[in-house]
């Protein structure tokens, strides 16, 4: 495996979500949720998803990865995802 400069690890090909990272830590959570609930919204009435399915499709939309691997590599980074799911989900 080759070694990244950005990560300063082990190179995660297509599994990388270093940019989505990056993204996620620069936006408001204000702004996370009304773009999440924006597209909660268009599934609901598009294809009747149910809402843990749309939260996945909008953190992959937005290029995480693996939820499980930012939670350990990212704890707070999860937080805020975890809260912004709670606000879109209490105004739901």
């Amino acid at each position: 495996m080759s070694y990244c400069v950005m990560v300063k690890g082990p190179c995660r090909g297509k599994r990388c979500d270093f940019w989505a990272r990056i993204k996620l830590k620069k936006r408001s959570i204000d702004t996370l949720a009304e773009d999440l609930g924006e597209k909660i919204q268009t599934c609901d009435s598009d294809k009747g998803r149910r809402l843990e399915e749309a939260f996945k499709a909008y953190w992959s939309q937005i290029g995480i990865r693996d939820m499980k691997r930012l939670s350990q590599e990212e704890p707070d980074l999860y937080s805020k995802i975890r809260e912004v799911e709670d606000t879109v989900a209490s105004s739901n």
